[in-house]
């Protein structure tokens, strides 16, 4: 059983492709920019985009998925660390180190954001391996990586741990699920996006059936990606949402717009690196500390954000 004491924050969605790195950087970036939070990514998702968007992962044609995480620049042979240390490695009993990200003192930040980067071959191993073990071993699996997050050093290291998910329901999901705290399900108002809201909500309610009343997974909400407020089908979209399912959804105003400004992010050596370094006017900095300033509202409610 998981004994909480991080804050740890799910980003779920069933459904790919609903931007939910996207969503998981956001809230990563203004939790240490904006808000002064410690705050650790953990990229369990087999594509690793987060990995790719935080430290850059390298291309390995022969590889499962094409790409290794990147050498750990702190690597001094420890015979208990891989040198491409990676958040699958907890599940293989071995020790793991964080990456740095640009986000750090060094750069000018007060407050840092680190990255457990993924592994495609070995996130895919484990799921393979144990999706169907026995009901002990899948469970001692599940509860692995809820374990690791929620030690008395981790909980004291890092203010916020953001997991980045991928959209199946395999081993590493599930660990993900009953690693959290908090969740977010980000999804384009669109309704091939729709499909996955009722899957997910249906998991979260599994997932507190299994949990005493003190330790429930906390839905923040349903977080519109990707919108286009000026066309008929979004707006008719959410307005829809809003009435059928009320507070799950956040506030009409706190949604992330459609934007060039978070694709070019992407783009290797750009500058400024953060969507709260560029103009505090433009649409995406705006709707970016909306979504922040609310998610951090429900974690840390005793808080001003």
């Amino acid at each position: 059983m998981v004994h909480y004491k991080s804050k740890v924050l799910a980003v779920l969605n069933q459904k790919g492709g609903v931007g939910k790195t996207t969503v998981a950087s956001v809230i990563a970036e203004y939790a240490a920019i904006v808000a002064h939070k410690n705050v650790l990514v953990v990229d369990l998702d087999m594509q690793c985009n987060s990995s790719d968007y935080w430290v850059g992962m390298e291309t390995a044609p022969q590889a499962t998925g094409g790409q290794l995480p990147p050498l750990h620049p702190d690597y001094d042979g420890d015979p208990d660390l891989d040198s491409r240390s990676n958040i699958a490695d907890i599940f293989f009993g071995k020790a793991v180190l964080p990456h740095p990200t640009y986000i750090r003192p060094e750069n000018g930040f007060d407050h840092v954001v680190e990255i457990m980067v993924g592994h495609p071959a070995l996130l895919e191993r484990i799921n393979s391996e144990y999706d169907n073990a026995s009901g002990k071993i899948a469970s001692l699996i599940i509860d692995r990586l809820g374990d690791f997050l929620h030690m008395e050093d981790v909980a004291n290291t890092y203010d916020l741990i953001i997991l980045d998910t991928g959209p199946s329901r395999n081993p590493i999901f599930r660990s993900a699920v009953r690693a959290a705290t908090h969740a977010i399900i980000p999804f384009e108002p669109e309704e091939k996006s729709l499909q996955g809201i009722n899957a997910m909500l249906q998991v979260i309610q599994s997932e507190n059936f299994s949990r005493d009343e003190q330790q429930q997974l906390n839905l923040i909400g349903l977080c519109p990606n990707k919108v286009r407020s000026n066309t008929n089908i979004h707006r008719s979209t959410l307005e829809m949402l809003h009435k059928e399912l009320g507070n799950i959804m956040f506030p009409p105003e706190v949604y992330l717009p459609q934007s060039t400004a978070f694709p070019e992010r992407d783009l290797k050596g750009i500058s400024p690196r953060s969507i709260f370094q560029i103009s505090a006017q433009h649409v995406a900095h705006k709707q970016s500390s909306s979504v922040g300033a609310f998610t951090l509202s429900q974690i840390f409610p005793n808080e001003s954000h």
